[in-house]
């Protein structure tokens, strides 16, 4: 867990921690000179009951608001600390407001320096942080009164967060890893460290991450949680990760170290956004504001979906266009200042951190946003399902950014309500397999409308309709489901409609008689394919129309591209081979050819064919019997 402090600047957060753990998170130089929180802090926090839990310290001051939201958004419980001499102020709201758009469920107000106010300003003070937060996620919380000096306070404050602690829910561990990084420095002898606090999955020492940018991957060399070394951190935790091979120059503030191959850098953010009442105009059509999600900060302009201009204390859905990309996660809350003065005007979570580019005003668009911004998963993994036509569970895992066990329960669940189909190891919509379904259906009738000798379409051809990315295990896990309906009938590598029957008029078979009277005067030596339209007067689809039905019925066989047998020959070809393989171990093409008493021409015709039927197999300049039929 991390307990996280927010408040105005001076009002005591860094010396609360220090009361509370026993460690000082002011650690640069300018800090203890100035005497204020420049950069947040962290510190181990061992509560009572034995639990240890993380500390991120936040600077109060304006200036350093960009430093407070690095952060806190990784936070699961925030200490709102307020100063009794000084009470509720400007930043004290600007840090209310910030944990309200970043939807930070628990927390507990802190009114420090009590030792300094007596009893009855103490009153007036409680009762106007009472008033203030009405309304808000800490409307109602316990309130504590400490002094980080005398320590007056401090252990019902430890027993109150420790309670609170219980009631935290636990972060994904089985989820892909995700660290954004908050600090980046090079230890002597072991190379670059990032620190951060892990929002999902576990890191492993000796395992491969990959940090973006710079978009490469790297070895754990070693993992500290609270400056003690371990073998694995997991989600809620702190950690320190040295890897190897990496520069510090190539990681900043707002860097991921990241699960390889699950987050990929973003420029277009599909998100819904509220305005704060307090923004002091409307937000306007693509206006440039300061954007900040995670620990990262980058500027963004906002095209405004659904109206015309965004009114103070209203919502809206917007894609983000970032001037710098970034890694994002559907669910990530984020936060928007106005570009100048730097002013926290509002905040909102991202639905969509891949979307397509947008037009405005378009009911389609709208509409699926509208899905998304559900707390219920499924309709995310749909939209995935269908704009990808597809996918495996690793590579549905990796567009949504979802632990396997939690997918499979999504996908189950999505199978029952017929929403999702498995066809092999392949996801999809059902609507998408429908849509498949009714494609190879409507192909196959039109290919036997145009071919009606033809006794169906060759597998592959059929295929050559549905989207490349389809394996040919999903494709036939698709054509057995077509069977199985009693849709289709498939023989070999021929798929055709149910119950079809090519059959010929009287004209067609006088032609195919004459046909076949040809090929078996010429034996093994056949007319060439033009030579024979040209004798029957046959155009060439026609021809070869009859050619494809004459083989189907096993009248004619189909040597090669350009040869056709009559059967009778090609059987003897086939039986002249087989009887020297009764006395022989191999044969060459020469001794075929002589055996045949034919040209080398279909000596090799015929003995490429029998090496495709597996009845010989070549091995140099000759064959040997393979498979050869009874």
């Amino acid at each position: 867990m991390i307990i996280g402090t927010a408040g105005h600047v001076d009002h005591g957060k860094t010396e609360l921690i220090k009361a509370l753990t026993g460690f000082d998170t002011d650690r640069l130089k300018e800090e203890k000179e100035r005497g204020i929180s420049i950069d947040i802090g962290f510190a181990p926090f061992h509560l009572p009951g034995g639990r240890l839990a993380g500390v991120v310290d936040v600077p109060g001051h304006e200036k350093f608001i960009h430093n407070m939201l690095a952060g806190v958004g990784g936070i699961d419980l925030v200490l709102m600390v307020i100063d009794a001499t000084e009470g509720v102020m400007p930043q004290t709201r600007e840090h209310l407001d910030i944990l309200e758009l970043l939807q930070i469920k628990k927390g507990l107000v802190v009114i420090t320096k009590i030792d300094l106010v007596d009893e009855e300003w103490l009153e007036m003070v409680v009762e106007e942080v009472k008033e203030s937060f009405k309304g808000t996620f800490l409307s109602g919380v316990p309130l504590h009164l400490v002094s980080s000096v005398t320590k007056a306070g401090i252990p019902e404050l430890k027993e109150d967060i420790a309670r609170l602690a219980g009631s935290v829910i636990a972060r994904d561990k089985n989820a892909p890893l995700r660290i954004p990084v908050d600090r980046a420095f090079i230890i002597a002898g072991f190379g670059t460290v990032i620190t951060g606090t892990i929002l999902s999955g576990m890191v492993k020492t000796g395992e491969i991450v990959e940090v973006i940018p710079p978009g490469r991957e790297f070895r754990v060399r070693g993992i500290q949680v609270h400056g003690q070394a371990v073998e694995e951190a997991s989600a809620g935790q702190r950690a320190a990760v040295n890897l190897a091979g990496l520069e510090k120059r190539e990681v900043l503030r707002g860097s991921v170290v990241a699960a390889p191959g699950y987050f990929h850098p973003t420029r277009f953010l599909d998100a819904k956004l509220k305005l704060l009442f307090s923004a002091n105009k409307p937000l306007v059509n693509m206006s440039p504001v300061h954007f900040y999600l995670g620990t990262a900060r980058v500027v963004a302009r906002l095209l405004l979906l659904g109206c015309g201009e965004l009114a103070p204390g209203k919502e809206s859905f917007v894609q983000c266009r970032l001037d710098k990309p970034l890694v994002a996660q559907r669910g990530d809350r984020f936060i928007i200042r106005s570009y100048s003065p730097m002013v926290t005007i509002g905040g909102g979570v991202i639905l969509d951190e891949r979307p397509p580019r947008h037009k405005r005003f378009k009911t389609g668009v709208l509409e699926k946003l509208e899905d998304l911004q559900k707390e219920d998963p499924l309709p995310f993994v749909l939209q995935k399902l269908n704009e990808n036509q597809g996918a495996t569970l690793m590579e549905l895992a990796q567009l949504i950014k979802m632990g396997t066990p939690q997918l499979n329960g999504l996908l189950e669940r999505a199978q029952k309500e017929k929403k999702v189909a498995l066809i092999g190891d392949f996801y999809v919509t059902v609507n998408d397999r429908e849509a498949w379904e009714a494609a190879l259906l409507k192909q196959l009738e039109r290919f036997h409308q145009a071919k009606p000798l033809c006794p169906g379409m060759q597998k592959a051809q059929l295929g050559g309709i549905l989207p490349r990315k389809i394996t040919g295990r999903t494709y036939d896990a698709l054509l057995e489901h077509l069977k199985l309906k009693g849709l289709i009938d498939i023989k070999g590598e021929i798929i055709f409609r149910k119950d079809f029957v090519p059959r010929p008029t009287g004209e067609q078979e006088k032609k195919m008689e004459e046909m076949l009277r040809i090929f078996k005067k010429g034996d093994l030596n056949p007319p060439s394919l033009k030579d024979l339209w040209i004798s029957l007067g046959l155009k060439k689809e026609e021809g070869e129309s009859f050619l494809e039905y004459l083989v189907h019925k096993g009248f004619i066989v189909r040597v090669s591209e350009e040869i056709y047998l009559h059967s009778d020959p090609y059987l003897r070809c086939l039986e002249v081979l087989k009887e020297h393989f009764r006395t022989n171990r191999n044969i060459s093409l020469a001794q075929y050819r002589d055996l045949l008493q034919s040209s080398r021409k279909y000596a090799q015709a015929l003995l490429e064919h029998f090496d495709s039927c597996k009845y010989t197999r070549r091995l140099g300049d000759e064959r040997v019997a393979w498979k050869l039929p009874p």
